[in-house]
This record gives structure tokens, sequence and C-alpha cells, in this order.
């Protein structure tokens, strides 16, 4: 159920906050004269109609699902809820579209959307899952959502017009670079610690 849940949060989240201008009238008031509210909701929406922030979804359910599973059945479990999480993600979205603009559910747009989190929603689940691995590995999984999202900002970052670009890019750089450091500092730890008597548990303490 993580999976679901998780994406119908996002989903709904997504469409709310870009509809909180039409909500308080100001949808025809430039983006620089907004309120405070619009403004808010903004931030929070560039961050939601991020890519990344989609992945870590998946990746969240993934690594949640696999908590008390052994290795290959997690990554069968965080395969399944990184699937459904982005599934129900965009079908909410698209729902909730609909229900504020009235427009078709069904179209070229969701069917793409929807065929993507197929595509993308189980990988990015087992990355999740991945990141209770001991080792390289395990590190490598917890780092795709930071690289994810600080390779966005490099690449394709917020459009330039809206006010909270730039404050959307730096906080999701100091974002990403502050969680890769608590990987890196996790994964160093427990080598300092380990001993041959027991495996080392994952970057994230787990």
């Amino acid at each position: 159920m993580v999976g679901p849940v998780v994406g119908m949060l996002l989903g709904v989240a997504d469409s709310v906050v870009n509809h909180v201008p039409v909500m308080l009238g100001e949808i025809g008031t430039a983006s620089a004269e907004r309120g405070g509210w619009s403004q808010a909701a903004e931030f929070a929406g560039l961050i939601l109609d991020a890519g990344w922030a989609w992945a870590a979804t998946a990746v969240l359910a993934g690594w949640w699902v696999s908590r008390h599973a052994r290795p290959a059945a997690g990554m069968l479990h965080g395969a399944l809820a990184g699937g459904l999480a982005l599934g129900f993600a965009t079908t909410a979205y698209y729902g909730a579209e609909l229900l504020f603009n009235g427009s078709a559910w069904w179209g070229v747009e969701t069917r793409f959307w929807l065929i993507a989190s197929v595509l993308l929603g189980p990988p990015l689940g087992v990355a999740g899952a991945a990141i209770r691995l001991p080792g390289p590995a395990g590190v490598v999984a917890a780092l795709v959502v930071p690289a994810g999202g600080a390779l966005q900002m490099a690449v394709l970052p917020p459009p330039a017009a809206s006010l909270m670009a730039e404050p959307v890019r730096w906080s999701t750089w100091i974002v990403a670079v502050a969680a890769a450091g608590f990987v890196a500092r996790g994964f160093l730890g427990r080598d300092a610690v380990a001993s041959p008597a027991g495996p080392g548990r994952g970057p994230l303490g787990r």
C-alpha cells in the first residue's frame, strides 16, 4: 500500500499547489506581483513538478517496502512499489486536473506519463531497496536522488521567468549536497566500525 499512497499524495499535492493562484484569484496577476501564499505555492509547485521529486517518490516507496525483506525479495517488492507509486501519482495528478479544469482525463499526455511510470518506476523502486545493501552498491543507490536533483538543476532548471526559480534551484543544490555528504559520512563511518564478524549495513544505517 505504500506505493499507491505516496503516489496519490504526490499527484494530488502537485496539482493542488499549481492551482493556488487560481483559487486566490491571482491568475491574471504577474508572477512577481502575487501574494505570499501564491509565491509559496509556486515554490512548492516547481519542486513537485520536477522529475527528481517524482523519482524520489519511487525510490522512497522501494526503500520503505524492503525494510523487512531479504535482499532478493526486497528488490522485487521495491520494483512493484516504485511502479505503483509513479502510476498512482500520474493517475491522481490528472484526476485532480480533471476536477480543477474539467479537461479530459485520458489523453496523449496521460498515456505518455503512465508508460513512463511503468518503465521508470520499477528500476527506481529497486534503487530504493538497494540502499539497504552494504558496500558501494548501497552508496550508489543512495546517491540516485541527490545526483538526479543536482543534474536536473544544472541541465533543466526551473523557468527563469518565475520569481521562485533561483530559490528552488539553490535549495535543491543545497539539499542534494547535504544528502550526498550524509551518505558519504554513513558509508565511511560504517567502514570504520565494520568487523569481519558480520556484514556492514547500508549507507543510511539500515
